[in-house]
């Protein structure tokens, strides 16, 4: 299937920079060249890698601008790839605007997804039906995007909270002697997946991330980390979230599976564990990585204020991130330790 090529208007002169304020970036989104009269651009504060501010035209009509950074598993040139053939997919917003760090989408009236409607099978087997188009939609892709491997991602951070970075006076992380434990088992864990055909996946299947629009249909938003990936990655992050018991975990295989002989189920189910813990263990890594560069884009000040709408009942500090992950993977790597046999 060959899809309807998509052009958005673009710029390839890039403008915003990692020191500019909050403020300045807002000015800047008014400015451009898109924007037919005055508009009004406010920040939505709730993410922790980028910034993302809402525009509203004269007329009513809202947009959603993102701006972002190279780090961690992030590449703006994939995210732009990623958003237009989430577009093309039927899966997410129209993406109007781009510019090097920048991307504008239309706004998705709608309502975001809780916490309590991934307990829902119902609901469950409504995003995994969604998951399979995005994971046969490869061919929506026009230009090259970007490959995800947690493991490679969660050594990549221990490799730094080892050995510091530069903005901290290349300090290890305080939490360094948790390095060899989280290292061994990224290393065993890689073995337990069997080769496979990667896919366009989305890498953050988080509830956030998902929206109900004004027809009822999910879709997603924040391509961030959207590349060619491992498709039980996207199943086993989403049920890491919304904390599924082994029934729940069974059924959403069971929906995106079908049919299929038992050893086959049998290697997936194990797979599907392997990226839940992968899951918690990688928001725990990119946490710890992240406080090694505090100011390396969003302040801490803004962090704070994320973590307040984002995790009320934590302490507003990125490292309120770490205290819930980091008992979620100890205790999902000892529930399934018999599962992997270490």
């Amino acid at each position: 299937m060959i899809p309807k090529l998509h052009h958005p208007r673009h710029s390839e002169i890039p403008v915003i920079r990692r020191d500019w304020s909050s403020e300045k970036t807002g000015q800047h989104i008014k400015s451009l060249p898109i924007w037919e009269g005055p508009v009004e651009v406010v920040q939505k504060l709730g993410g922790f890698q980028n910034r993302t501010y809402f525009v509203t035209r004269e007329d009513g009509k809202r947009f959603a601008a993102r701006v972002g950074f190279d780090q961690y598993r992030t590449r703006q040139t994939s995210v732009v790839q990623c958003t237009n053939a989430a577009y093309k997919l039927g899966l997410g917003p129209e993406l109007v605007y781009f510019e090097p760090n920048l991307t504008v989408t239309r706004f998705v009236e709608g309502k975001q997804m809780e916490f309590e409607q991934m307990q829902d099978p119902g609901i469950i087997k409504r995003v995994v039906e969604r998951l399979k188009i995005l994971h046969s939609g490869g061919y929506a892709v026009q230009e090259s995007i970007s490959y995800w491997w947690v493991f490679d991602t969660v050594r990549r951070y221990l490799s730094s909270m080892v050995y510091g970075k530069e903005a901290t006076g290349f300090k290890p992380s305080k939490w360094v002697d948790k390095v060899p434990h989280f290292l061994d088992v990224t290393n065993r864990l890689e073995k337990l997946i069997d080769p496979y055909i990667p896919c366009f996946t989305h890498n953050d299947v988080v509830y956030p991330n998902m929206i109900f629009d004004k027809n009822d249909e999910i879709m997603i938003v924040d391509w961030d980390g959207g590349g060619y990936g491992h498709p039980m990655w996207d199943l086993g992050e989403m049920l890491m979230w919304g904390e599924a018991d082994a029934e729940l975990t069974e059924f959403a295989l069971d929906a995106y599976l079908g049919d299929v002989e038992k050893t086959c189920k049998e290697q997936k189910l194990l797979e599907i564990k392997v990226f839940q813990v992968m899951s918690a263990l990688r928001i725990v890594t990119e946490v710890l990585e992240t406080l090694l560069d505090p100011y390396f884009y969003l302040t801490p000040e803004e962090m704070s204020e994320s973590m307040k709408i984002t995790l009320p009942d934590q302490r507003p500090e990125l490292e309120g991130m770490a205290d819930i992950c980091m008992p979620r993977f100890e205790e999902m790597l000892e529930k399934y330790r018999h599962s992997f046999n270490i």
